[in-house]
């Protein structure tokens, strides 16, 4: 007869969705640790995960292993004596409870899950160190909402369920099926509701809902059961105050687990007042922030620096803030939906809300106009880093500055000192609707307004809409005149040259440019006479005064070097491909114009990337490689579609596409080419870009051979011999055009862009 293991875990009542990379890894550090902690924000699930743990670990504990629930524990309690009767050990009333307990466990295997320890941190450190250091075989997890902090803690941090991510235009990037918070919520949905399931029709709302969340297991099982009388959409318009409607959970739980609200006070209770007070004042922020920012926000009103300073650590120690650590920035810290909103509940609105969103305001204010200022210097990618990280905390401002009377000025400046960050980005849409805003907040005549008009003629000049940038334009002239702003004045002629280049007035464009160009001391402080410098070349180029177009961008290569600018440097290397593709100098082109696509991906300039791309398919149609140029060309203008006016409405190069396509037209095969314009518009714009430089290919090939057919290794030797694709025809007894489609598909295999490199591979294979 088997028998009866030791130890005490409860029956799961519901079933047990997802985590399973979550169980795997605290299995590992259990492997490895002797006392592991899973921490985690208020209903993440660090109970459920814990008890899985267990269960699928019993088999390796003989002795047993037990659950104690510590929730109901009062702090005043004797812990060892709750132990003791937890599992189930016989008592010494002549001994301590904790020498008696750690006599009992002293040789036994057993794994010992201590729930809910956060308010007994005090009791629980110092006896769990005692009993790991005279009970060997002892294992010990613990759940808590900040770590016990002794000596072999080992702590994991319980994340959130997984989701998938929408695109901008409300659609599910990848599948929704298979991600942790969607299959909670469809588990518990139909517990209530049997028919329910996510499909099409429903499954963007259940994801924008589970986002709400915060993938929080607690507040989406909270959720799923409005199911009964709900549709998703329905709850989703309700979330507004999420403490109301997410209330009817299980009534067998500990109190502090029975609704959203309970989870989050008992976390609110177990901080201090200096935490209590820090928590309330960081709700102002939205999406993350940096240390500096609280204390920019946070200190005063009977707060201090180092208040902000221990309320943060006590925070990330209690998991209420979330501590991110990335590669490409400084630490930020970020409060979920649901923390931030009973923070914000704390806070009480009124006055004492309106001094700390000014606050807010006035930092963010500030990070702009520094980003404005030190624009032209080596930092830029940095600075934008910093600027896409805290957008939300920027539109937050934003919003704050066109709500509240009296702040509309300062939304001008914001939204004015932003412009780098509109264009060099591609975000036009946005910086348009926000200059607009601002604009029709703030209709006196001003500094602030005629700058702000300006950057709004610059943003619309780039997005292609030049009637309107010309307007825009006028009106920021008249009112630099009459409020004497000569700063802006100082920027109309370049700004006016872009708006001219694009319009297609290619006469006044070259008018405005030079005159800009002959205020040497705006570079001192603008970058925008590195953009009116290529713009200048871009004209020479479309003139066929290919000479001076070259001269005109070394030039501005040495000032962007000068200043360690790359952005705009950018824009040269573009200028260049374009005069080096007109002089008959297709590899110097592309060089050129991989450069440019390098910098524009780094810096996520969408439009600058897929013109660089659509330049280099004229170069491959004027290499003959027209399987390339009709595939990097499909790519562009299915991409270009939510950026602006297809090649920015810029007649020569219309005029340039038109040629390439026709060149395409006339040499391709039909079905080569509506095969090649598939693959291009099947590609994501990483994908394009990688395909452009050859990087995927030429990374792959380092872990395994190409795979070329024996009809392509052949003509690869041809070409190594030094053969022309009609010599190559002529040896294999094949037409011209089967030969140039094979050496197309050999250099899009190979990952590389000329026939040297095709020699330089078949030299290495042999």
């Amino acid at each position: 007869m088997a028998t009866r293991r030791a130890g005490r875990l409860p029956d799961d009542l519901t079933s047990f969705v997802g985590r399973r990379a979550a169980t795997t890894q605290v299995k590992k550090l259990l492997a490895a640790s002797r006392l592991v902690t899973l921490t985690g924000v208020a209903g993440v699930g660090k109970s459920r995960l814990a008890v899985r743990v267990a269960r699928d670990l019993r088999r390796a504990f003989p002795d047993g292993v037990w659950l104690v629930d510590l929730a109901e524990v009062g702090e005043r309690s004797d812990l060892a004596q709750v132990l003791l009767g937890a599992l189930a050990l016989r008592n010494d009333p002549a001994a301590s409870a904790s020498d008696v307990l750690a006599e009992q466990l002293a040789h036994k295997r057993v794994l010992l899950v201590l729930d809910g320890c956060e308010h007994l941190l005090d009791e629980c450190g110092p006896l769990v160190g005692e009993l790991l250091a005279s009970s060997p075989e002892l294992r010990v997890l613990v759940t808590s909402r900040a770590p016990l902090t002794i000596a072999g803690e080992r702590v994991w941090s319980v994340p959130p369920l997984l989701m998938p991510r929408l695109d901008p235009q409300g659609r599910v990037v990848g599948r929704a099926v298979g991600h942790e918070a969607l299959e909670l919520f469809a588990d518990r949905a139909a517990a209530v509701q049997p028919d329910f399931a996510i499909g099409p029709d429903n499954e963007a709302d259940v994801v924008r809902l589970c986002q709400q969340l915060d993938g929080l297991p607690l507040a989406i099982e909270l959720a799923a059961v409005w199911m009964r009388s709900l549709s998703v959409a329905d709850v989703l318009a309700r979330l507004t105050d999420r403490y109301r409607l997410l209330t009817s959970g299980d009534r067998s739980a500990s109190p502090h687990h029975r609704s959203l609200r309970a989870a989050i006070e008992w976390s609110h209770d177990l901080c201090s007042p200096v935490e209590q007070a820090v928590w309330a004042r960081l709700s102002v922020f939205t999406d993350g922030f940096e240390l500096e920012a609280a204390e920019a926000v946070c200190v005063g009103d009977g707060v201090s620096v180092e208040d902000v300073f221990i309320g943060v650590a006590g925070l990330v120690e209690k998991s209420v803030l979330v501590k991110e650590d990335r590669r490409d920035a400084r630490t930020r810290y970020r409060l979920l939906r649901t923390i931030q909103e009973y923070g914000r509940e704390r806070l009480g609105g009124g006055t004492k809300e309106r001094v700390l969103r000014r606050r807010h305001r006035d930092h963010f204010l500030l990070l702009a106009e520094r980003f404005d200022a030190e624009w032209l210097g080596p930092g830029q990618l940095e600075w934008l880093t910093r600027l896409r990280l805290d957008a939300e905390n920027l539109r937050t401002a934003l919003e704050f500055c066109c709500t509240e009377p009296g702040e509309a000025d300062e939304a001008l400046c914001l939204a004015a000192a932003l412009r780098y960050f509109w264009i060099a980005t591609g975000a036009f849409r946005e910086g348009i609707a926000v200059l607009g805003g601002a604009l029709r907040a703030s209709p006196d005549p001003d500094p602030a307004r005629a700058r702000a008009l300006l950057v709004d003629a610059l943003v619309h000049g780039w997005h292609g809409e030049s009637d309107t940038a010309l307007e825009l334009l006028a009106e920021a002239e008249g009112v630099a005149r009459q409020v004497r702003a000569d700063r802006v004045l100082e920027l109309v002629p370049h700004v006016a040259g872009v708006t001219d280049l694009v319009r297609g007035e290619h006469a006044s464009a070259r008018a405005r440019f030079a005159e800009a160009l002959e205020q040497d001391e705006v570079l001192r402080h603008d970058a925008l006479p590195l953009i009116s410098m290529a713009g200048l070349a871009e004209l020479h180029v479309f003139d066929d005064d290919l000479e001076r177009a070259v001269g005109l961008c070394r030039t501005c290569q040495e000032v962007c070097a000068e200043h360690g600018e790359r952005w705009a440097r950018s824009w040269c290397e573009l200028v260049l491909g374009l005069a080096r593709w007109r002089q008959g100098r297709p590899d110097e082109a592309v060089s050129h114009l991989h450069e440019c696509l390098r910098i524009k991906h780094q810096f996520g300039d969408t439009l600058g990337a897929l013109l660089a791309v659509e330049v280099e398919s004229w170069v491959a149609a004027a290499q003959g490689r027209w399987a390339r140029s009709a595939q990097l060309s499909a790519a562009v203008r299915r991409l270009w579609q939510p950026a602006s006016s297809y090649l920015l409405g810029i007649r020569p190069y219309a005029a340039w596409h038109a040629e390439a396509e026709a060149r395409v037209r006339r040499a391709l095969p039909a079905p080569e080419r509506h095969a090649a314009r598939r693959r291009g518009e099947e590609r994501t714009l990483d994908e394009l870009v990688e395909f452009a430089l050859g990087e995927r290919r030429q990374a792959a090939s380092a872990d395994a051979p190409v795979r070329l057919t024996p009809r392509e290794r052949e003509v690869a030797q041809l070409v190594a011999q030094g053969l022309s694709n009609r010599q190559i025809a002529e040896q294999l007894v094949i037409s011209k055009r089967t030969s140039d489609s094979h050496i197309e598909h050999i250099m899009a295999k190979l990952g590389v862009t000329s026939r040297t490199q095709i020699a330089v591979w078949v030299a290495e294979q042999q």
